[in-house]
């Protein structure tokens, strides 16, 4: 029995061991240090309370767009207590939403899917620190450790410029903060202040996340006024496709819209096929791509515009 406890004794600090002695974080708090100046101190001890958590790894293995059907996904995403909560979150900050729309030209409906989807209209905005997140999928993540890496700096700067506690920030299992969900790059270029209180806060401010939501879609190509996608069918039944994220012309197309009038509604020069099933495929134009700017899935794309044409309906009878 001794022995037993002993061996788990050892193996504990293995086990939940901090990233302080990692040399690859050594040589990344130096670099740190030099471009940024940060204090060697305080970075030393951030990553001595960093830990490596071996669910962030397996949940990157296997997202939700992986573990769900298209079906499973479409109900637990579009469902009718998210579209309820949707109008009341619409409701609540209506005067919000107004003032993003006619600044941005992003409609109120997006704007709230998204918070919707991406934080259940803030409600749920991950419990996992971001640091641990972050520095798991930083050097124990190899397939996408420079992402992350990228990601760790800009969290690090972001804490240092909106005097954050970096060890006290919450978020997803990819290190994605608030009620839009911002990685840390993105949140230090596109989120405002949109309520001018002197702080650009996208975790616990809804004003904020609903102007930077708007201001992200905005920035990354949004086309007022402009469709996003229609529904289609095959061409040749017998050829299947998946979704390719690259824009052809209409002639190239393996799709055709089944209806003609909301295609040309979608007012663009070059298309995206997106397949979500065996049985549904939808065409979509420059306002989809900018979409899949914001996750590049599929399934999230059309369950985004899935959600904001239920919340448009609400918005229609307001």
């Amino acid at each position: 029995m001794r022995i037993v406890i002993f061996f788990i004794m050892f193996l504990s600090p293995m086990i939940y061991a901090d990233y302080s002695s990692n040399d690859a974080v050594k040589d990344f708090i130096n670099e740190m240090h030099h471009k940024h100046d940060f204090d060697l101190n305080f970075l030393n001890s951030i990553f001595l309370s960093a830990n490596k958590q071996q669910k962030i790894i397996d949940l990157m293995n296997r997202p939700a767009e992986k573990a769900f059907s298209w079906d499973k996904y479409r109900k637990r995403l579009v469902s009718p207590m998210r579209i309820e909560n949707g109008k009341k979150f619409l409701n609540a900050y209506m005067t919000e939403f107004i003032a993003a729309e006619k600044e941005f030209g992003v409609p109120k409906e997006i704007i709230a899917s998204i918070i919707g989807i991406e934080s259940s209209y803030g409600s749920i905005k991950g419990s996992t620190r971001v640091i641990d997140s972050l520095a798991t999928l930083s050097f124990d993540y190899p397939r996408r450790s420079k992402f992350f890496k990228i990601q760790l700096e800009n969290f690090l700067l972001l804490s240092r410029e909106e005097n954050f506690d970096p060890l006290e920030v919450n978020g997803s299992y990819a290190g994605a903060m608030g009620f839009g969900q911002f990685l840390p790059e993105s949140y230090r270029r596109l989120a405002i202040d949109f309520d001018e209180d002197g702080i650009r806060d996208i975790i616990n401010n809804p004003a904020d996340a609903i102007g930077s939501v708007a201001n992200y879609l905005m920035k990354n190509g949004w086309q007022k006024g402009s469709n996003i996608a229609v529904e289609a069918n095959l061409i040749n039944k017998e050829n299947p496709i998946s979704t390719i994220w690259k824009m052809k012309k209409n002639e190239y197309l393996e799709l055709e819209p089944k209806n003609k009038v909301e295609f040309d509604e979608l007012k663009s020069e070059t298309y995206l096929q997106v397949a979500v099933s065996d049985d549904s495929y939808w065409i979509g134009g420059n306002n989809l791509k900018v979409l899949s700017r914001y996750n590049k899935s599929s399934f999230y794309v059309i369950a985004v515009l899935l959600l904001s044409k239920e919340l448009a309906f609400f918005l229609n009878e307001v």
